[in-house]
């Protein structure tokens, strides 16, 4: 049954996909046109496996210094563009992470909260740049009516166990005019038709939801928000996601490229060095296709692996 709008879900994505000692399907709400995944994990397994470093690290960095300075370029670009949208005031960041987007936002004239899984995966946000931070989910924090100017929820909501309430929340907390940005992934784009479930942006079981452009913007309409701008590109995600998804369907182990970017603490798995050889043969050829196939997405296409909407509070 969709979570949504009650009717059952019947168009089925993805069958029996094994991860995480599991077996996971995807199916699609006909009239929603969003996904869900089935079965839910249980809040001990969710707590579980966001306990293993995929999302998540003590020290706040996950990759090198070149990966985390493209990272805090593109904070950076999110900060001028949500300028144009509206004027610096008080922002939500919703599964603020370790605290970095409202750190570049505060440098910027902003006043920042934030919100977190945990008291855990607070702390670093809390203990290195001082911002506020709530534990678990923003609903149960009962904020003030109209007291915020801007909400971002960055490829987060497809996390949440209540997105559609968490939309709604966000319209009763922001005043009228106020932006909400969602950025998340796009189960109708080419990334996913090629990847299935090799896609890199799959996620499962940490994405319990599965968003189309046409399902995410339907819900903001519902919640009275007004599409602004659907942003189809993102250097920090586009590329790579491309670039993973097709060495995935290499046979290579899944996400090895992944893991070797990341910190050396932060790796789940071992590595193979005959999936570290091959990746670095295809790397030649994937790496300029996926950045050709990343900017025809939204100009051929009109869609994005990734989706980043600005909507206004009507």
């Amino acid at each position: 049954e969709c979570v949504f709008c009650g009717k059952d879900i019947t168009i089925s994505v993805l069958k029996n996909i094994q991860t995480h000692g599991n077996l996971y399907n995807v199916s699609e709400c006909v009239e929603c046109e969003i996904g869900m995944t089935h079965p839910f994990p249980s809040d001990n397994e969710l707590a579980k496996l966001y306990s293993s470093g995929n999302y998540r690290t003590s020290t706040g960095k996950r990759f090198g210094i070149i990966i985390e300075s493209l990272i805090y370029l593109g904070r950076l670009k999110k900060r001028e563009t949500i300028n144009k949208f509206v004027n610096p005031g008080k922002i939500l960041d919703i599964g603020c992470g370790r605290g970095l987007f409202l750190e570049v936002m505060r440098r910027g004239g902003w006043s920042v909260i934030g919100t977190e899984l945990n008291d855990e995966s607070a702390f670093y946000a809390i203990k290195t740049y001082n911002i506020k931070i709530f534990s678990s989910d923003i609903i149960q924090h009962k904020l003030p009516a109209r007291s915020l100017d801007a909400i971002n929820i960055n490829q987060v909501l497809e996390h949440l166990k209540n997105p559609g309430k968490v939309i709604e929340e966000s319209g009763r907390l922001l005043r009228r005019g106020g932006v909400l940005i969602i950025s998340v992934p796009d189960l109708r784009s080419p990334q996913f038709t090629i990847g299935k479930e090799n896609w890199f942006l799959l996620d499962l079981p940490f994405h319990l939801f599965h968003f189309t452009e046409e399902g995410l913007c339907k819900l903001l309409e519902k919640n009275k928000f007004k599409i602004k701008y659907v942003k189809r590109f993102s250097l920090e995600i586009s590329p790579f996601g491309w670039l993973q998804t097709l060495l995935n369907i290499s046979g290579i182990r899944f996400n090895l490229l992944y893991d070797l970017l990341k910190c050396s603490n932060l790796r789940t798995e071992p590595i193979n060095l005959r999936g570290v050889i091959t990746t670095l043969f295809l790397l030649p050829i994937y790496f300029p296709l996926s950045i050709i196939l990343s900017v025809l997405e939204p100009l051929i296409w009109k869609r994005g692996g990734s989706i980043e909407i600005y909507a206004e509070k009507n």
